[in-house]
């Protein structure tokens, strides 16, 4: 084994580029050094906002390769007796070869000549010259820059590498950057340059140089800081694993110290006080053991705690400049009201080829009612109330400030304005649920406004022809829709794909409602999915996707996996799978039981009345596993029927016949799902 350590010396990169930054080192790495044949034991990836570095464990030589090399046809090259003739010994001698070391083997419709040629694999340490100049190049960020005159492009300018392996240094350049082994440690607390003799003390001299290069531990440090303060005054950090990773990689040397601000603040909503602090400051809010707010909050600073008094100060006269921007915009939009925000969204371009927010409002509204009749026609006062004014907020100073607070300023508002509790947390909590495993809304009010704010966010995109192609998704439709059916699914609403379209087809033609019928049913399949279901099994229901509410879908391929583990499956699917076989290039065609011939085809028509009138009870009752069971009783008569049955019989009509029997029962057998699809 060799030893390794690779850094790269930048300016402070962004902190959300980081992660995936961590990501490309490892994978890349792992994939070029494969590509070069070199064999690698162990890697550990290093990122700080100024460095991304790697230590790695690896094979001293490439591993050997042997490859063929192809020669002329054999005919050409050997005589009859097998003696090697010219075009042998040239190609021999081509290849560095004894001509009797060539072989003859198969390539294409004939014998050629071949040579087996085995490449000794290099040293590794003449080869990783090349390795980290790809490693280098091979990493992409979602900004990239250019500086000085070079035309080198990085995420931000490159100021050193370090490059060792096995402690010596391995010489290469990138736009006149020399590798060599000299560090950089904190950029104001250290004393710079530092050079690195050993690899294994690579850390330890970063650590004295006030960088701790390992992001875990840094993560370790910053919770156990943050939460030693918070422990000092009997409060909670309240904790939020996006803004721990942020902090963490804003950071080299990790300090936290503890802050406050004027009790007076507290009075303006939580979440305003929280996103100021998380969203635009990164610092850490505190709690109570309820839950409240403190006066309190822990900033993790890049500085040694000598610094607290200058960095408290600061940060405390930031958040208080903060606090007043969000107080005056707070007590503004009270003064407005929500009555005048609502007039005021007559005035905000949601699109110019979908009106005002006031339009989309009366959208939702027109949408809402419609669904209210359906799923809740005792409270269409309050649903009428809460979708009127359910993007009221997007016109408040406090939403046009801190965007990512709409609807849950929408529900202070309407609190305030006197609104009844219910419409209040039904308009705060209408963005939800934006995922399939997202909470829901809290009240039905809730749910039924966010499904018609879904539904017209999807009808006017697809309506603009905005429709998602690959990954590619700009206006969340694939979220929306996942939002609809999580609501239908988890509400157990009965209502199906197409029923909602129906409901929301204002903007909708004919071609539209196809469209998103099927991007829906995508959706759906999605969902069912990630719940464990299998893409062949959720074939089975394929057919019932748009015209069945979400759940009953579910339900159906629950009974279908039940079923499918049972000790009737088996007879039941290959009986199931005769019938589909026999049908499937034949148009539908009426029964005549005038043309029974066999006693069979009377005594399979009879029992599939039987079973078709008793099988509904279990439909109605969604008794699906029970339905599948009984559905079973027809086994032994299908069996039957074929054993006895010549079902494509000289006589076209008596042939016809029997196949329309056969595509009545078919029908009938996909009652609940269509088994004949599961393989």
């Amino acid at each position: 084994m060799g030893n390794l350590l690779f850094e790269i010396g930048v300016e402070e990169i962004p902190a959300r580029f980081l992660p995936s930054a961590k990501e490309q080192i490892e994978q890349n790495f792992s994939k070029i050094t494969a590509e070069y044949r070199i064999g690698l034991h162990f890697l550990k990836v290093f990122i700080t906002p100024r460095r991304l570095a790697l230590i790695a464990q690896l094979s001293k030589e490439q591993e050997s390769e042997e490859k063929i090399v192809w020669g002329p046809p054999a005919h050409v090259s050997f005589d009859e007796k097998g003696a090697p003739k010219e075009p042998a010994f040239a190609f021999a001698k081509a290849q560095g070869i004894d001509v009797n070391d060539l072989q003859i083997k198969p390539k294409g419709k004939g014998n050629y000549v071949c040579a087996l040629l085995k490449e000794r694999g290099r040293q590794t340490e003449e080869i990783l010259p090349e390795i980290l100049k790809n490693l280098f190049f091979s990493l992409s960020f979602p900004k990239m820059m250019r500086w000085g005159d070079g035309n080198l492009r990085f995420v931000r300018p490159v100021r050193w590498f370090v490059a060792i392996y096995d402690d010596n240094i391995i010489p290469f350049e990138i736009e006149g950057i020399k590798a060599g082994d000299y560090t950089q440690g904190h950029r104001f607390l250290a004393v710079n340059p530092i050079k690195i003799d050993r690899i294994e003390d690579y850390e330890r001299i970063l650590e004295r140089s006030f960088v701790i290069i390992d992001q875990e531990k840094r993560k370790k440090l910053i919770c156990e800081q943050v939460q030693r303060l918070a422990d000092t005054i009997n409060g909670k950090i309240l904790w939020d694993e996006e803004l721990l990773e942020e902090v963490t990689y804003l950071v080299e040397y990790p300090e936290a110290f503890l802050c406050s601000f004027s009790e007076s603040y507290l009075s303006l909503p939580k979440e305003l006080l929280i996103t100021v602090m998380k969203d635009h400051q990164r610092y850490f809010a505190i709690t109570d053991s309820e839950g409240k707010l403190k006066e309190y909050f822990v900033v993790v600073s890049n500085t040694k705690s000598e610094n607290e008094v200058n960095i408290r100060k600061g940060a405390e006269r930031v958040i208080k400049a903060r606090f007043e921007d969000a107080k005056f915009y707070y007590e503004e939009d009270l003064k407005k009201g929500l009555e005048r925000l609502l007039e005021l969204t007559k005035g905000i371009i949601y699109h110019k080829k979908l009106g005002s927010l006031h339009d989309k409002a009366l959208r939702i509204n027109k949408i809402a009612n419609k669904l209210g009749k359906l799923l809740l026609p005792d409270k269409l006062e309050l649903i009428n109330l809460a979708s009127l004014y359910c993007k009221a907020d997007l016109a408040s100073g406090v939403v046009g400030e801190f965007p990512e607070l709409q609807g849950i300023m929408g529900g202070y508002y309407s609190k305030h304005a006197g609104f009844p509790n219910e419409v209040a947390q039904a308009i705060r909590e209408h963005y939800l649920p934006k995922g399939f495993s997202d909470e829901l809304p809290s009240n039905e009010i809730g749910c039924i406004i966010s499904i018609a704010d879904k539904l017209d966010h999807l009808h006017s995109f697809f309506y603009l022809g905005e429709i998602p192609s690959g990954t590619e998704d700009p206006f969340g439709l694939r979220r929306a829709a996942n939002g609809i059916i999580a609501i239908l699914f988890k509400n157990k609403y009965p209502l199906s794909i197409e029923d909602i379209l129906e409901i929301s087809e204002e903007l909708a033609s004919e071609n539209i409602k196809e469209q998103l019928l099927n991007f829906i049913i995508q959706r759906l399949e999605s969902f069912l999915e990630s719940s464990d279901y299998s893409p062949n099994l959720i074939k089975t229901v394929s057919d019932l996707m748009a015209v069945l509410p979400p759940f009953e879908i579910e339900e159906r391929l629950k009974a279908v996996k039940d079923f499918k583990e049972s000790d009737n499956f088996e007879r039941y699917f290959l009986a199931v799978k005769r019938v589909s076989n026999i049908i499937k290039n034949y148009e539908k065609m009426p029964i005549n039981r005038s043309l029974f011939v066999a006693p069979e085809e009377e005594e399979l028509y009879l029992k599939m009345e039987e079973v078709g009138a008793n099988l509904k009870d279990y439909i109605k009752n969604r008794e699906f596993f029970k339905a599948l069971n009984y559905l079973d009783n027809l086994t032994p008569f299908i069996n039957n029927f074929f054993d006895k049955v010549l079902v494509m019989d000289k006589d076209e009509q008596i042939k016809r016949n029997r196949l329309a029997l056969l595509q009545e029962l078919s029908d009938l057998l996909k009652s609940v799902a269509d088994i004949s699809r599961l393989y």
